[in-house]
């Protein structure tokens, strides 16, 4: 077994509570145990993850970008290809299109140094100005990395990426923090008899509005039942209005956005993902984790953590039908939503802890710079 420590930098645009910010904070904080030396740089330092990442004696390197077209960006360029060259750093890694559109043509510049282009959604998510980059960073960086096997099949499928240069490697949750144990309800939901909920920033994609109709149809018949709504967002606003239209305002919690989730989701029976578009959902696994029986739309990677009708259950994408039947189902069948969310339970505790996670990206790593193909998708 090659047990070299292998310098690697991670980069990422910030360093706050997003889903991209927390996987990377994950991996640098758990890569050691693989036999990686990780570093971190970011474009915005500060925040939540950068304390957990200093917290560990990570390096971090504070890469201040404001525009890619300004001085400063040239300024950081430099400073990012001395860092590279002085910490002898073999892959750097940028987990975005934003980030690689700096990060690898620097990287390229230093001999024996990998790269990896990091692709966690669907390529028309991305802003029209970073799309157009995308051909020319598939072709500089020396591989994709993707989250699910379902943006891997639309990168191969759609954009001609050949298979052995896509490495996979599913996200993976804290155990410690996300687990089943001690699962209870705040005041705010005690008297439920349901608890339905979602984890969410809320954004137009997540398509939440869809979850308040169908739970408006849900209360009707069990008017017991709770909707428990955590997350901050632009949309806010708008799914306030909703609630209070439908005359729900007494039966839907708000909770605004939190680094610790945890708890939240040990107080929800029905977790739901009603996203129009999902890689790999971390919410998602959060919550089966903590014992949730998971509700998912029918996209992306939200397949490979839900099997319908064993761990959960798959609804088509935008079907308010298949969601309330979902839900009533689940409402009035506590024995068939708890077998269920035990399974799910399980099933992300056996496949999909950040261990399982990191010793997956340590082997692409390693696969890196031993300029060996992908494993397989």
């Amino acid at each position: 077994m090659n047990t070299e420590s292998i310098p690697v930098l991670l980069v990422v645009r910030e360093l706050n509570l997003g889903g991209i910010e927390r996987d990377v904070s994950k991996f640098a904080r758990h890569l050691g145990a693989h036999g990686i030396e990780p570093h971190v740089a970011a474009f915005k330092v500060g925040g939540m993850r950068s304390r957990e990442i200093e917290a560990a004696g990570i390096p971090l390197l504070n890469l201040p970008i404001a525009s890619l077209k300004s001085l400063g960006a040239l300024k950081a360029a430099a400073s990012l290809h001395r860092y590279i060259r002085r910490h002898r750093i073999r892959v750097v890694h940028a987990f975005e299109p934003a980030t690689a559109v700096f990060a690898i043509p620097v990287a390229r510049l230093t001999w024996g140094t990998s790269t990896l282009f990091g692709q966690l959604c669907y390529r028309g998510l991305n802003p029209p100005e970073l799309r157009k980059t995308e051909p020319w960073l598939d072709r500089m960086s020396s591989g994709l990395f993707v989250n699910s096997r379902a943006v891997a099949r639309h990168l191969a499928a759609d954009y001609g990426i050949a298979p052995d240069r896509i490495h996979l490697c599913h996200n993976g949750f804290e155990p410690a923090e996300f687990h089943p144990r001690g699962r209870s309800r705040p005041p705010a939901l005690r008297h439920a008899g349901v608890v339905i909920g979602a984890v969410a920033v809320l954004r137009s994609e997540k398509n939440l509005d869809l979850l308040i109709e169908a739970f408006a149809r849900v209360r009707a018949a069990h008017p017991d039942a709770a909707l428990v709504i955590v997350g901050s967002g632009p949309e806010r606003e708008a799914l306030h209005r909703q609630v209070a239209g439908l005359g729900l305002s007494e039966a839907v919690v708000f909770e605004e956005a939190t680094a610790k989730p945890a708890g939240w989701m040990r107080a929800i029976d029905v977790f739901v993902l009603p996203s129009r578009s999902e890689s790999f959902s971390n919410a998602l696994l959060e919550a089966m984790a903590c014992g949730c029986c998971p509700v998912g739309s029918d996209v992306g990677g939200t397949g490979e953590l839900i099997q319908h009708g064993v761990r959960g259950l798959l609804f088509e994408n935008g079907s308010l039908t298949e969601l309330t039947d979902s839900l009533l189902e689940l409402a009035a069948n506590e024995k068939r939503r708890t077998d269920m969310a035990a399974e799910a339970a399980r099933f992300a505790h056996d496949n999909l802890t950040i261990d399982v996670a990191t010793a997956r990206l340590a082997s692409i790593y390693r696969d890196l710079t031993a300029g060996r193909p992908a494993a397989g998708t």
